[in-house]
């Protein structure tokens, strides 16, 4: 619980004492590692709750009729309009002192019993051995955040790591990334980037068009579509060519004009970096076709598709090994027992969990065919491809993660 005799303290100050409060909880939100702090109103009260390694876990009750100056402050905080409170919206509280050092992008939105709020951070890098958890990420060394993640420490498959290596070295094609919203694909787009821009000296114009833009990288144009002004994903794309880049990366691609525009721009010898939704790395190949794509022109561009989840990771202060020698089949190796380091869980951060389909050989031949996701599936297969089940596999027998936490993460 977030010390809720502290919070009770505080909220007893009144609305005098909100602004005060408001800098404590947010300060202690970012100090106790949490990617996201959601003010939840009910009818007497408000929850407070943080999602910590991708789980959510209450963090105390706000009580009396103060949770409206609460969340009028944090509108205030991160300037939005404070006298609308039926309409979504969107801001931003900067780093500073008052509020732990970080960034941080505000969501409200209009709910039955009051305006629900989603204050998510974005940790800066802190001094080696302070590790602090980034927002819905993977598990990093110490003095990295979420945002300053390179390739080389994501955590990906030394063999995958070189092939997307190659990939972005490439002047023309699409590398495409999969998985559900909190996956990290946000955190794995930047890391290209960062690798792209290292390997360019200069000489190749990067440009992003992203919903929103969540961090400013040193050699890249960023761009933020605003669909009220008539800037959307097609829109934006379709302008930005006419100054042409040589790397665009494209926040996802979820509708056909997007697709096609996309698709020919890396006919056209652009690179291009995006997201598409889909439950594997195959079926973003059948998305795009069942988005207008053309098999052939697939089959032309893509160059691969990493499918990717975030696992939690064993705490290491307190997991413990099978007893009775080896495990059965299907047994967990080890065991998450929960200590005051992992805060009960049994876990403590997390890491990356990927697979990564490339376009070449049976997996091109399957695309112009037209085969189904079974058939692309085999194909892949045939070409060495393994799914994500099988690499978290592999880090359960490692010790490093369990069984039940991929059953939980891939439902399989």
């Amino acid at each position: 619980m977030l010390l809720q005799e502290q919070l009770d303290l505080r909220w007893k100050a009144g609305a005098d004492g909100i602004p005060a409060l408001v800098d404590w909880l947010l300060a202690e939100s970012a100090r106790s590692s949490a990617s996201d702090l959601h003010i939840e109103p009910r009818e007497n009260d408000v929850l407070l709750r943080w999602r910590r390694d991708g789980c959510l876990v209450d963090a105390g009750v706000g009580r009396g009729v103060l949770r409206t100056n609460l969340i009028q402050r944090i509108k205030v905080l991160a300037g939005m309009l404070t006298y609308r409170t039926d309409i979504p919206q969107d801001g931003r509280i900067t780093a500073s002192a008052l509020n732990g050092g970080v960034d941080m992008r505000v969501s409200v939105y209009p709910a039955a019993l009051g305006e629900k709020v989603v204050v998510r951070f974005f940790h800066s890098a802190r001094p080696a051995g302070e590790v602090a958890q980034p927002a819905g990420e993977v598990a990093q060394p110490a003095g990295v955040s979420a945002q300053d993640f390179t390739l080389d420490s994501l955590g990906l498959n030394s063999l995958d790591a070189e092939r997307i290596e190659a990939c972005l070295a490439r002047p023309q094609g699409m590398l495409l990334l999969t998985g559900p919203a909190g996956s990290g694909k946000t955190t794995t787009m930047y890391a290209a980037l960062r690798k792209i821009v290292e390997n360019a000296h200069g000489q190749r114009q990067i440009v992003t068009i992203e919903d929103p833009v969540e961090r400013i990288i040193p050699g890249v144009t960023h761009t933020e579509i605003r669909p009220a002004a008539e800037l959307d994903y097609p829109a934006a794309l379709k302008a930005l060519l006419r100054q042409d880049p040589e790397v665009i990366l494209i926040g996802e691609i979820r509708d056909g004009q997007t697709a096609q525009v996309a698709v020919q721009a890396a006919l056209t010898g652009h690179f291009i970096l995006s997201t598409v939704h889909a439950p594997s790395a195959p079926d973003v190949l059948l998305r795009l076709m069942h988005l207008g794509v053309e098999p052939y022109l697939l089959a032309s561009v893509v160059s691969a598709v990493l499918d990717q989840r975030l696992i939690r990771r064993l705490c290491a202060a307190c997991k413990r090994k099978a007893e009775n020698g080896a495990p059965a089949a299907g047994a967990e190796p080890f065991r998450a027992v929960g200590c005051e380091e992992c805060a009960g869980t049994g876990y403590k951060r997390r890491m990356l969990v990927a697979e990564l389909l490339l376009v070449e050989g049976a997996v091109r031949n399957a695309i112009l065919a037209r085969k189904d996701s079974m058939e692309l599936l085999n194909a892949a297969a045939a070409s060495g491809w393994r799914g994500l089940w099988s690499r978290g596999v592999e880090q359960v027998a490692a010790g490093l993660t369990t069984f039940s936490e991929l059953r939980r993460v891939l439902a399989e």
